[in-house]
């Protein structure tokens, strides 16, 4: 999922993760987090990692809201324990379900908890996402760990997209990593770990998620997304990868239409279809409508990293494509050697990470992503 369609997904009440109640797919995620409440020795720092939209920051926001609602003041330990050693509940919960009725998941979903700060990406003069998360924003987040619990128990900062914070910004923030306050918790979330300091990553305990099963995924799309017919969400969550973040936003996108005219152009190959490309990049450029745009992004890269798994595979097949998709692939890739596409998907990924930042020209950018393949 693209960073403009995951900001407006986390507005929306019924899809955001600070507004959902319910988490599928990450029971052994959750047992882990109730296992080392109820163990009195509760990290104070964890990582979540795993793909982009699978429930990272909904599962942080979850953790959040259990943090409040089970650990008063009077039951943490001096050790930075959930709850003391000799003083654990007998009726401790099974999950990390907190009732949405209640007033604190209203809180946290407000945005409104005086005890929770989220550090994520805010808008700039522009109006638009940053490309980092500054350090003006980790600073606020230094200083509210150092203060006083406004209710008595634990504060929790949550970093959401802690990948995007630039070199100042995560040096800062290892000031609270290597000095925790007591009863303060931070949930770093991240879908690319690797570009965060090992330094930052040693001080946390990793929670890796996994990707959602295609049931999964179809379960929460026609759950969520009702308007979407079962075929189509059958479709979407092949097509998803296991992150029903993907899924929605290519739904959103009209991902579906997208993926087969995606599909038709890489079937033209080593003859690329001009005026195919052109009326697609006429349609994903369109003003206003981000989310197909970043829908026929997605599906380029998912398409072309197809391309180089079908070249480098030979006549091995691609368990995520039909029979007759894993012959189109394998015609392109059959087009060119694997070193040159994996060229091709290099510059691809520098392209697209660079046209947001430079406000590059979307409809010369589908176009020169396209016309690279000639």
């Amino acid at each position: 999922m693209n960073a403009e369609t995951a900001a407006a997904l986390e507005s929306d009440e019924d899809l955001g993760p600070r507004h959902t109640a319910d988490l599928i797919g990450h029971e052994d995620a959750e047992r882990t987090l109730l296992n080392a409440c109820s163990s009195g020795r509760l990290p104070h720092a964890w990582l979540f990692t795993g793909p982009k939209g699978i429930g990272k920051a909904t599962l942080a926001f979850r953790f959040a809201r259990y943090l409040f609602t089970h650990a008063p003041g009077h039951e943490t330990s001096a050790a930075g324990g959930l709850f003391a050693d000799d003083d654990i509940p007998a009726d401790l919960p099974d999950n990390l379900y907190v009732d949405p009725e209640r007033p604190v998941f209203h809180r946290v979903a407000s945005g409104g908890h005086g005890d929770l700060m989220t550090v994520e990406r805010k808008l700039n003069d522009r109006g638009k996402l940053s490309t980092q998360i500054r350090i003006e924003d980790v600073r606020h987040a230094i200083d509210f760990a150092h203060l006083t619990s406004s209710e008595g128990g634990y504060k929790v900062i949550i970093v959401d997209g802690a990948e995007l914070m630039n070199r100042s910004s995560e040096n800062a923030f290892l000031k609270i990593l290597e000095e925790p306050p007591a009863h303060c918790v931070i949930i770093m979330v991240s879908h690319n770990p690797g570009r965060l300091l090992p330094t930052t990553r040693s001080r946390c305990r990793t929670l890796a998620l996994k990707p959602l099963s295609a049931e999964q995924v179809t379960e929460l799309m026609t759950r969520h997304m009702p308007e979407v017919a079962v075929d189509e969400a059958h479709e979407l969550a092949r097509l998803s990868e296991g992150s029903i973040g993907r899924a929605m936003s290519l739904a959103a996108g009209g991902g579906l239409e997208i993926y087969r005219d995606v599909v038709n152009i890489f079937a033209s190959l080593p003859n690329l279809d001009g005026a195919k490309v052109q009326a697609l990049a006429a349609k994903l450029s369109k003003t206003g409508d981000d989310d197909a745009y970043y829908s026929g992004i997605e599906l380029y890269r998912w398409w072309l990293s197809r391309v180089v798994l079908a070249a480098s595979r030979g006549a091995e097949g691609d368990a995520s494509l039909s029979p007759e998709e894993q012959e189109i692939a394998a015609r392109a890739a059959a087009t060119t050697i694997l070193p040159v596409w994996l060229a091709r998907l290099d510059q691809a990924e520098s392209m697209i990470r660079s046209a947001d930042p430079l406000n590059l020209d979307r409809k010369q950018v589908i176009l020169s992503l396209f016309l690279s393949l000639a």
